[in-house]
């Protein structure tokens, strides 16, 4: 498949990831789902934050649109004869994941770790409340065998995510090849909803969410196109518009110290090109 780039930087990757000391602002825009909301340790959400549009999947809840992607994604899998991917989890509110690190401090504080070492041992294999993505609602944990293991990635299953899951938005969140980036062991089973183009972008430029966002602040504009002339401009701007551009179909938005840093995703159909 053939894609096109209308920037001389397009295949840099960022190697140099801006500092940042972020608190997410869902306030921004009410049409602001956090399709590239970065959350991690030094991007916290508020105890308060819920996201919009829960819906349910199997008893498990998570943002409708990744919930529609996720079924269309199956369908998917199963036209090229993998069945049994299980969606074991995905949303999980600030108390729940605050409920999860706490359980796992009491068990290393049991086997005689102080409560120094107990919150530092458990920090390492699980977010603390505020700083998972699962919060988001956009964020799934998947397998074959009810086990998230690292194993997932080399089944049939696993590799056919690695190949596809870009087509319907989503990413492999915490590639083995990004761990210093990413601050996360390898984790083949945890899928991330970025949305299209973005999750295409990032798969053919083999960037994560970090560098990606970086990436955009760094190039203001990226021009992206596909085989059935879908055309796309990622737009990025240090603050929201009174009156959007036309054929605005997406818009992103957070918050870097004081500054409020926006992409906005156009479509349209240029008649020069």
């Amino acid at each position: 498949m053939a894609y096109k780039y209308l920037t001389t930087v397009a295949l840099l990757l960022i190697s140099v990831l801006l500092p940042t000391q972020t608190v997410l602002a869902g306030n921004i825009s009410s049409g602001d789902s956090g399709l590239l909301w970065l959350v991690n340790r030094s991007n916290m959400l508020t105890s308060s934050y819920v996201p919009p549009n829960l819906c349910e999947y199997q008893g498990i809840r998570l943002q409708s649109v990744a919930r529609d992607a996720f079924v269309q994604m199956l369908k998917s899998m199963e036209e090229d004869g993998i069945y049994g991917l299980r969606l074991q989890s995905a949303y999980r509110s600030y108390s729940y994941q605050q409920a999860v690190f706490n359980q796992r401090e009491k068990e290393l504080k049991a086997k005689g770790h102080s409560k120094s070492e107990a919150e530092n041992m458990a920090s390492k294999s699980i977010q603390p409340p505020g700083a998972s993505e699962h919060q988001l609602g956009l964020s799934l944990d998947v397998s074959i065998d009810g086990k998230l293991t690292q194993a997932f990635g080399e089944t049939k299953a696993g590799k056919w995510l690695e190949e596809h899951s870009h087509k319907y938005g989503f990413v492999i969140r915490y590639p083995s090849s990004k761990t210093e980036i990413t601050q996360i062991i390898y984790e083949p089973w945890h899928l991330r909803y970025v949305g299209t183009p973005h999750s295409t972008i990032m798969k053919n430029l083999v960037l994560t969410l970090e560098e990606y966002l970086s990436y955009i602040k760094q190039i203001n504009m990226y021009i992206f196109w596909e085989e059935n002339c879908d055309y796309y401009f990622l737009l990025y701007s240090n603050s929201l518009p009174e009156v959007l551009p036309p054929g605005t179909i997406d818009i992103s938005a957070f918050t870097s110290g004081e500054t409020e840093y926006i992409i906005t995703t156009r479509k349209s159909y240029p008649t020069i090109w």
